[in-house]
């Protein structure tokens, strides 16, 4: 495996035991100048919030209130891991679910953070659906 490469054409190594270790320093290397400390605080937060821009959201917060569930500070971030296929139906979810809250709630602007803890709260909701779909996808795997 080759290791990544700074800006300035430095190899950086890479530990056997954690494959990302040294990232965040390569990642760092790797932004430009001319950002300002601002511009990196507007990109990281916005994704954290389900791709939607900071920058946007903040420019709506300045003219009207946030219509959002819950804000922005009062959330989690937590790594989960599944399959594509499985992101791929959430985010149609997701679109589907925002163009019914537009078109029968009047309700925009749903937020990604929105989004995904009613999707988590669902599911803690029913422990036996997940039991049943965990069986589920055990049995057509074969496990």
């Amino acid at each position: 495996m080759r290791s990544p490469a700074s800006s300035n054409g430095e190899v950086l190594s890479m530990p056997e035991d954690n494959r990302f270790a040294g990232l965040g320093d390569a990642v760092e290397d790797e932004t430009p100048e001319t950002e300002s400390a601002g511009d990196r605080e507007s990109t990281d937060s916005g994704a954290d919030d389900g791709g939607v821009e900071l920058e946007h959201e903040e420019d709506e917060m300045d003219e009207e209130p946030d219509p959002t569930a819950f804000p922005f500070d009062d959330t989690t971030k937590k790594t989960v891991y599944v399959r594509p296929e499985t992101v791929d139906d959430l985010e149609d979810a997701q679109a589907l679910v925002d163009a019914q809250l537009r078109t029968e709630h009047d309700v925009r602007n749903l937020t990604g953070r929105e989004f995904y803890d009613a999707a988590f709260r669902l599911a803690a909701a029913d422990t036996d659906g997940l039991i049943d779909e965990i069986l589920s996808e055990r049995e057509r795997d074969g496990n």
